[in-house]
């Protein structure tokens, strides 16, 4: 049963929860802005990965059990009308994230394998897994994320290290700092590769319901983020050393590009980006079924008896803005800001947070 999870459930849940899509989208986006100093991007993203989740853990170290129960770490922190503003932000926040990835899902079908399908029908099949699990609850959540991800991680690291068949080490060098690196443009790129932290909010609570210990969630969050590291370093470091920052940057999906390129003889060997495929596929629904769940645990509290109209209105309000953006550049992109802008909102709120809880400890040793 998923009520005996253990940390090793945690540590693929946030796994899957800070890689995303698992499309590596931020590459390109990232070479060409930084070239081959990118590499001082991703450690200042290692470094802000740590200390956001170190302050995650800490403001749930002290929450009781009965104060997490049907709620977000806003909850318990901010009171009953505060705590409802930031959960609906949240849940603005988390529909749209799905939605993100779910475009993005469509996106990648539609480049590699299928160009003239039509888009309602990869919507129609893709969407029968989400609802599913939305219906039947966390556990049936839990199990279904956890079952696939290490036989995909696996096929996904094989295939990687295959690509370094084509490997120029030489493209790595020299490292050249861009002006770039000297503005507020790495701090925006470490954020938007940093969303998935969002999700702790979410799933720390139920952590605690399921009777995880603190020592257990924190060496789940430990282990997910030296894996989720290690993971993107490698991605990053095919695609340098494959393409060079020049090339990787005009590229869309510069990683399936790399596994594309290897020639092999044998079944299944002439194509080893459809295979790459497969992986990358779970990647991009864990992210849907992480985020869509979230917004619809979250909006189903505030109307515990009319849980199907909170799926309703998540599932709606999720394909509303994968079909509006789609037709409509700038929706689209007013769609990326309100995400950005939510995600400050969110992430800002933690410092608060761990301020909150630090003086409550201090009035509670006063009082002894």
């Amino acid at each position: 049963m998923i009520r005996n999870a253990n940390a090793n459930v945690l540590i693929g849940l946030l796994f899957e929860s800070l890689l995303g899509t698992g499309t590596m989208e931020w590459i390109p986006q990232w070479t060409a802005q930084f070239h081959t100093a990118v590499w001082l991007v991703l450690s200042l993203y290692t470094i802000l990965l740590f200390s956001t989740g170190l302050i995650i853990l800490n403001i749930s170290k002290r929450i009781s059990n009965n104060e997490c129960i049907g709620c977000t770490l806003f909850d318990a922190f901010f009171g009953r009308i505060l705590g409802w503003v930031l959960n609906f932000i949240l849940i603005g926040f988390l529909i749209l994230g799905a939605s993100k990835a779910f475009l993005t899902g469509l996106d990648l079908i539609h480049y590699s394998t299928l160009p003239y399908t039509p888009k309602i029908a990869l919507v129609l099949f893709a969407l029968s897994v989400p609802l599913q699990l939305l219906y039947a609850g966390y556990e049936s959540l839990f199990r279904f994320q956890t079952v696939l991800l290490v036989p995909a991680l696996f096929l996904a690291v094989v295939l990687l290290f295959i690509s370094l068949r084509s490997a120029d080490f030489r493209n790595l060098l020299p490292i050249t700092a861009p002006p770039s690196l000297w503005t507020v443009d790495p701090l925006k790129a470490v954020m938007d590769l940093l969303q998935g932290l969002i999700l702790l909010v979410v799933y720390i609570p139920l952590f605690i319901q399921l009777r995880v210990s603190y020592r257990g969630t924190m060496r789940a969050v430990l282990f997910a983020g030296v894996g989720i590291v290690l993971l993107n370093a490698l991605n990053l470091l095919v695609v340098l050393t494959v393409f060079g920052s020049f090339e990787a940057s005009t590229l869309h999906y510069p990683v399936l590009e790399a596994v594309r390129i290897q020639k092999m003889t044998g079944p299944l060997l002439e194509r080893l980006d459809l295979v790459f495929l497969m992986p990358v596929s779970v990647a991009v629904m864990s992210a849907v079924n992480l985020y869509a769940y979230g917004a619809y645990h979250v909006l189903s509290r505030y109307i515990p008896s009319r849980k199907r109209i909170a799926l309703i209105f998540v599932v709606v309000s999720m394909l509303t803005f994968v079909f509006i953006p789609s037709n409509f550049e700038f929706v689209s992109d007013v769609c990326e800001t309100m995400m950005r802008t939510l995600e400050v909102i969110l992430v800002g709120s933690l410092p608060v947070m761990l301020v909150k809880q630090r003086l409550q400890t201090v009035e509670r040793h006063v009082k002894k």
